[in-house]
């Protein structure tokens, strides 16, 4: 049960860790972690990376907690990921440092042990990173290698110096197994969100120098959709619901994994209106997690509709949905419907909110068109896919309660008829 408690208590403790590298990532890009790494970096890389990680895994010895008489931190978290992006070298200046802020605070016999293990992981993570590379697996294996490894290559030193103390420490060996697995999570999603907005940054220059104009857009959308400050507030939640409601947490993990399969391994330019719609469901879910009760979310679908037959680009309802949220809750309440109907040979989409709508003055500077970033992104897709000037709309409920988002688009049979059409004009041409 200790160990169990241990695990739990350093995840909340390590998710800190986590999201200070969401802040560290928008103040520096992903490129300047990820790039230049190991024995490759240049002496100005590897000075960033050795203050930037260790504070984090200094800050890591602060956020500890004591079981059984003995103290344990996520201190480790740092000084690996320190090993893993600036090798060896820079991996044992920050074990180093953060050692011997954690053998201050224990003092004497343990301090000594202590600096030496952090070094020790320090150096065994860089010389892991060089060897195998940082790739997910490389890393998941990685942090737990180098920390078993410290325990026998401390252990059998410490053994044969101080049977005791050895003794003592051996006798809570599924404690330091608890924090073991605690420190490779920490390790793997810290480092798993790095490679992911390296990812992101990575297609997004490429979209910048390709002929296809599509793609480019998709990825533009792509790089709206995942945002360092949404991914932030998920792991808070997370945290919070690992220590208050752990199905609830396991619930929430799991829709994020599906969510992020779906956004960021779509490689089709459309999808259907099916998927969209199961998508932008997990995405309420996960938004859910935040507002509680307060967010009622609904698809309304006209029965002559097959959604499934229906392509559009991908991830294009979730901008929309974004937007209903973020604009129409009011003090955490707020009511989103997506509405799907035929209209002679089109099908109209609506999503309404009961917020407190648009205010007058820059409605009326609008003509009922849309202004913002991502909903211009969203018209810009649409016209792009379809060939044709979509209309997107953004105006006021006619009761005043709330905010329309509308746009229409040709059902499939309406395409493929015009798709003949311009086949017939252009061969007869």
């Amino acid at each position: 049960m200790d160990a169990l408690v241990l695990i739990i208590k350093l995840l909340e403790k390590a998710s800190v860790l986590v999201a200070i590298v969401l802040i560290l990532v928008m103040v520096k890009p992903a490129r300047v972690w990820l790039s230049q790494t190991g024995r490759d970096a240049s002496f100005r890389r590897r000075l960033f990376l050795a203050v930037a990680l260790g504070a984090v895994a200094i800050w890591g010895v602060f956020l500890g907690l004591s079981i059984g008489g003995q103290s344990f931190n996520v201190r480790m978290l740092g000084i690996v990921v320190a090993g893993f992006l600036g090798g060896r070298k820079v991996g044992s200046f920050v074990g180093a440092a953060a050692g011997a802020v954690y053998a201050y605070t224990i003092g004497a016999p343990m301090g000594g042990w202590a600096f030496a293990a952090s070094v020790v992981v320090g150096f065994s993570a860089g010389w892991w990173s060089r060897r195998f590379g940082t790739n997910v697996v490389s890393v998941a294996a990685g942090a737990t290698v180098v920390q078993v490894g410290y325990h026998i290559v401390i252990g059998g030193i410490m053994v044969g110096v101080e049977p005791d103390l050895a003794l003592h420490e051996a006798s809570n060996i599924w404690l330091h197994l608890a924090k073991i697995t605690a420190n490779v999570v920490g390790v793997v999603v810290f480092m798993g969100v790095l490679n992911l907005v390296g990812e992101l940054e990575k297609l997004r220059e490429e979209a910048h120098t390709s002929a296809d104009i599509v793609r480019s857009a998709r990825l533009e959308a792509l790089q709206y959709q995942i945002r360092p400050h949404f991914l932030f507030n998920l792991l808070n939640t997370l945290a919070y619901l690992i220590r208050t409601d752990p199905p609830k947490a396991r619930e929430l993990t799991l829709d994020l994994s599906e969510f992020l399969r779906y956004t960021l391994s779509h490689e089709r330019e459309e999808t259907s209106l099916r998927d969209e719609v199961t998508q932008i469901k997990r995405y309420v879910e996960l938004e859910r997690a935040r507002f509680g009760d307060g967010l009622e979310f609904d698809v309304t679908v006209d029965d002559e509709v097959d959604i499934a037959a229906i392509h559009v680009p991908p991830l294009i309802l979730q901008p929309l949905v974004e937007n209903a949220i973020q604009h129409g809750a009011d003090d955490g309440q707020v009511h989103v419907s997506v509405t799907m109907e035929k209209r002679d040979s089109e099908l109209v989409v609506r999503v309404i909110d009961n917020g407190p709508g648009l205010d007058e003055q820059p409605r009326q500077e609008q003509g009922g068109r849309v202004s913002g970033l991502g909903l211009q992104n969203v018209r810009e897709r649409l016209h792009r896919y379809f060939d044709a000037d979509i209309a997107l709309t953004l105006e006021n409920r006619e009761d005043q309660t709330g905010a329309c988002v509308e746009f229409s688009i040709p059902l499939p049979e309406t395409r493929l008829a015009t798709q003949a059409k311009q086949t017939l004009k252009s061969a007869v041409t």
